[in-house]
């Protein structure tokens, strides 16, 4: 397949780094994108997001597109791919909430269990905000993200090494700060360290 003549000139732009380019694109495809996102996660909020994500890697990814024989395909793959993405994480949380529910206080009820899960969220993210920059990126990258530690070297441009040292600290450290509080523990092990 060969690329639309009318978008030869354009991708080439982008490729430079053009912004006007890239504003052409997105007025073209930003509609289409979002309509396509919310008849899958049939919620506005998370095809926006969608939306944002896939200018966003448009934008950071405009050299890879040398290679693109269309745009089209290109950027509805990556729509695709990212809802398919946050499909996993959706069932993911759910089953986050289940394993929380399962250890959680019987009588609660489900909204009680519900704010309380979010309040160990936010501990869980406290918890992460004291890993070095450095620490934090690699590990959420791998165990939030499921980059493997090569993918994460190539992507930091760090050696493969770098990348296992940087999770085994960061684990070490999470596991020591975790020892005092059972049910954080066991949601944040369920969570990342697993």
């Amino acid at each position: 397949m060969t690329r639309d003549k009318g978008d030869i000139k354009l991708i080439q732009n982008l490729i430079k780094g053009d912004a006007l380019s890239f504003d052409d694109i997105f007025y073209r495809y930003n509609r289409r994108v979002y309509l396509f996102s919310v008849r899958y996660l049939r919620n506005k909020q998370d095809a926006e997001g969608v939306v944002q994500e896939v200018f966003y890697n448009l934008w950071k990814d405009r050299i890879k597109l040398k290679e693109v024989k269309n745009l089209d395909a290109w950027i509805f793959k990556v729509c695709f791919n990212i809802i398919r993405k946050r499909f996993r994480q959706m069932a993911e949380e759910r089953q986050h909430l289940k394993i929380f529910r399962e250890i959680a206080d019987p009588t609660e009820s489900e909204v009680d269990s519900e704010l309380e899960y979010e309040n160990l969220l936010d501990n869980a993210e406290k918890i992460l905000e004291k890993l070095s920059e450095r620490q934090r990126t690699i590990f959420l990258l791998s165990k939030k993200d499921g980059f493997s530690n090569s993918e994460i070297a190539r992507k930091l441009g760090v050696t493969k090494k770098t990348v296992e040292n940087h999770l085994t600290n960061a684990k070490t450290f999470i596991r020591k700060t975790l020892v005092d509080d059972r049910l954080i523990s066991v949601l944040f092990f369920s969570l990342f360290i697993n």
